[in-house]
């Protein structure tokens, strides 16, 4: 690719690509410029640094995922609240550094991002009532989100290019020779629970125990 035909969009799809084969780390304008045939020095006339660069993959990714603008207005809150949060876990489980990358609060205030908070304030409003209370709300949903997400994709993150496959931390009680020494954990080990050991089954659960919550909360 010759310098006159790069692009903020050519270099921020490269970027996307990189991190998912290996995470952020393997993210370099260097690396960047080598997939583009461009020199490296060439991409800072589009993106003046990693952190400006990590910010617009972010926001380029969640752009692909932003919640069904249809449904703004929509009363049904609990039902838009687990819409909400598959809609996240599965940007996660697709681009598992936007974790990461949401950890920097410049790079999570993307205008898809933005645009997403609104809308589950806005959903919340139908509960509450009142903006500032929604929004509260909309951050205890997202932390959960946030450290369910964790849980999935955790092994990519630590390690770039692991599997996703894996049921969790009570999947890896199995064999663990101190669940044997621990009486509660041995009885859970010998249960058939596995919704207990699946990424989605345990975030709507998470989901249904916070608006259980709210709705305890708010009396409705």
């Amino acid at each position: 690719m010759s310098e006159t035909t790069l692009t903020r969009e050519s270099i921020v799809a490269e970027a996307i690509r990189l991190a998912d084969e290996g995470g952020l780390e393997k993210v370099s304008m260097r690396r960047i410029a080598d997939a583009l045939g461009a020199g490296a020095m060439s991409l800072y006339r589009h993106v003046p640094d990693k952190e400006s660069l990590v910010r617009e993959m972010a926001a380029e990714a969640g752009s692909a995922y932003l919640y069904p603008e249809e449904l703004l207005g929509d009363p049904d809150w609990r039902r838009r609240v687990h819409i909400a949060a598959e809609t996240d876990m599965q940007l996660y489980l697709r681009h598992p550094w936007v974790l990461l990358a949401h950890a920097v609060p410049r790079a999570a205030q993307s205008r898809s991002s933005a645009t997403c908070f609104d809308w589950l304030v806005e959903a919340f409003t139908h509960l509450t009532g009142a903006v500032d209370e929604s929004a509260s709300l909309a951050l205890l949903v997202w932390n959960h989100v946030q450290g369910a997400g964790l849980g999935a994709v955790g092994r990519v993150l630590v390690a770039p290019g692991s599997s996703l496959d894996g049921g969790g931390f009570v999947a890896g009680l199995a064999g663990n020779p101190l669940a044997d020494e621990l009486p509660r954990l041995r009885e859970l080990v010998a249960a058939d629970r596995p919704e207990l050991c699946a990424a989605l089954p345990m975030l709507h659960s998470g989901i249904d125990a916070l608006c259980a919550g709210f709705a305890a909360r708010y009396a409705r």
